[in-house]
């Protein structure tokens, strides 16, 4: 059954890249993923099938994991011990006793700290509640994605905003082999789902020269934003996905933030510049 609970996994990935392409690019026609989502489905029991359908209408997520402490990441509810232990074991398809959604076992899933250095008292708006200045890097030193994003994940676990950046980037480039987070204008957002603690927190990196970052048409990459989202923020992710991608939708905001050479000054260009479209 491990492989049904694989597949399960690809499809609420492929659905999430699906919404991901929309939102950074209304009118770009995504036939070959919506095909790719079909064939997939296709290959499933039909019961399963059919109970994926039904549940992600009302649901954004149907398949998530056993967070710690044994309780299921969807809903937030305690899992019977018997029942993380069936999971743990693929050997059948199970789901959450309150919320019905499909369960898996995953080990060493990443968490962000509960408590994160420097936090402010008072609740940021805008921008400031998804990043910090300590999270902006002016000069990716990588000339490929996958360095690119183990230095921006690196630059999260220093300033104490995740626990563990090589599971993270693990992660990220396994999303990364299904369909390139890449979109037009040189933009790139690569992200990892179902953290557990904290909120959706991204770090920011730049790569005046550009590199290849999986972009259609062969474009070079030169802003990353890589995104650590937890469970529960999920849906909200595309909401910030469409904000960003509508900020740097013209060369004259892309080129202030690419002209920055310190992380406080693209930290205050980032804020400027997105006043409006992240309030």
């Amino acid at each position: 059954m491990k492989h049904i609970l694989n597949q399960l996994i690809q499809l609420q990935e492929l659905n999430f890249a699906l919404s991901e392409q929309k939102a950074s690019n209304p009118e770009a026609r995504l036939t070959q993923l919506e095909e790719s989502i079909g064939k997939l489905f296709e290959k499933l029991p039909e019961d399963i099938g059919t109970r994926y359908q039904r549940m992600q209408q009302r649901l954004p997520l149907v398949v998530v994991p056993i967070a710690r402490n044994n309780l299921c990441a969807g809903c937030g509810l305690a899992v019977p011990v018997a029942l993380v232990q069936a999971v743990r074991k693929s050997e059948q398809i199970h789901a959450c006793p309150h919320c019905d959604r499909f369960l898996y076992y995953q080990d060493g899933q990443p968490r962000r700290p509960e408590k994160v250095p420097g936090a402010r008292v008072a609740l940021p708006s805008g921008i400031a509640r998804f990043s910090d200045a300590a999270l902006m890097l002016p000069n990716l030193a990588a000339s490929n994605r996958e360095d690119a994003v183990k230095e921006l994940a690196e630059l999260m676990k220093v300033q104490g905003f995740i626990e563990d950046g090589v599971n993270l980037v693990e992660l990220a480039m396994r999303r990364e082999s299904m369909v390139s987070t890449a979109v037009e204008n040189g933009l790139a957002f690569p992200h990892v789902r179902n953290v557990e603690g904290g909120s959706l927190t991204f770090a920011l990196g730049l790569k005046e020269d550009g590199l290849k970052f999986g972009a259609s048409a062969g474009e070079l990459t030169k802003i990353v934003f890589f995104i650590v989202i937890p469970t529960a923020a999920s849906a909200f992710y595309l909401r910030l996905l469409a904000g960003l991608v509508g900020t740097f939708r013209t060369a004259k905001a892309r080129n202030a933030l690419l002209k920055c050479g310190t992380p406080q000054k693209m930290w205050q260009t980032l804020t400027s510049l997105t006043n409006e479209t992240i309030p």
